[in-house]
């Protein structure tokens, strides 16, 4: 069962840029999928009861049915009611999602959507648990632009926070030799495998889907030839020592998640563990940095 909750705004000519940060809030509360309606000042959230039961800011922010909620001076009014969980899921796959295209080479879609005869070199087939995941947040998509420009051929790729694995599974399409995914969700694991099902790979020797937070990166010293963290800018601030003894001398950690804002931050934190950015891309207010360690 899940909680669904409608956010509207009379703002609406500030809906550009104020959505995707009411959405990333949210998702740091625990909401799973979004469904923008810019147009309409419109944000769809939906959250699992488990996940809506546990979070302390969702009790303290939405404890009731209809409300106001201020997100960096944006006033959005919500109301909130029970769904089951196919429900807005057949809704996403059937009338949110578009097949994304990414440079004419790569085509990211869900099995119903799939075109017979593919015209890109690289069909990623995703069904997603969580939008968040499914190629159409800007963050997602700079990465997976930018590993369509990495030679990413024979790497040993580590996906943090896998959510619908689409990073990890597009590392492999494009010829990565061995995947190791961790999500701290239970359903982005089980999501995860089934996608990997999907696109033509299963878990093996070379291919790990793990339940759990970078705590289980211990398991794998000076491994990866390149780490992905797609995750709220806390997350990454704490965890870059474990990204970094991770990956092997050379390696990469590419970083995602955060504003432009939190640039000074996160400079700040890569400084202290070593890690020397060599690339960087913005998308809206979003921010994607490439790093390598010494």
């Amino acid at each position: 069962m899940y909680h669904h909750f409608t956010f509207t705004t009379e703002q609406r000519s500030e809906t550009e840029w104020a959505m995707p940060l009411l959405a990333q809030t949210l998702a740091d509360w625990g909401f799973e999928s979004f469904q923008e309606e810019p147009d309409k000042g419109l944000l769809n959230a939906y959250i699992s009861d488990d996940a809506w039961q546990e979070s302390q800011e969702v009790a303290s922010q939405l404890a009731t049915d209809a409300g106001a909620l201020t997100i960096y001076n944006i006033e959005w009014h919500y109301r909130q009611s029970l769904v089951a969980s196919s429900d807005w899921l057949a809704a996403w796959r059937s009338t949110t999602f578009e097949p994304i295209s990414l440079r004419g080479r790569m085509l990211v879609t869900t099995p119903e959507l799939a075109p017979t005869t593919p015209s890109q070199e690289i069909q990623l087939l995703i069904e997603a648990y969580n939008s968040f995941g499914s190629g159409e947040h800007h963050t997602t998509r700079m990465i997976l632009e930018h590993l369509l420009d990495y030679d990413v051929a024979s790497a040993t790729v580590i996906d943090m926070g896998c959510g619908t694995g689409i990073l990890g599974i597009a590392a492999l399409l494009l010829g990565a030799d061995s995947l190791i995914a961790i999500d701290i969700s239970s359903e982005c694991v089980t999501n995860t495998l089934h996608n990997l099902q999907l696109n033509g790979f299963a878990p093996s020797g070379r291919i790990s889907v793990l339940h759990g937070d970078a705590t289980q990166l211990s398991a794998y010293p000076s491994e990866a030839d390149l780490l992905f963290a797609n995750i709220h800018r806390n997350i990454i601030l704490e965890d870059l020592p474990r990204y970094v003894a991770a990956v092997r001398s050379g390696g990469e950690v590419w970083l995602s998640g955060f504003l432009l804002s939190d640039r000074t931050a996160i400079c700040q934190g890569l400084e202290a563990v070593g890690l020397e950015i060599i690339d960087e891309a913005t998308s809206e207010d979003w921010l994607f940095m490439r790093t390598r360690k010494g």
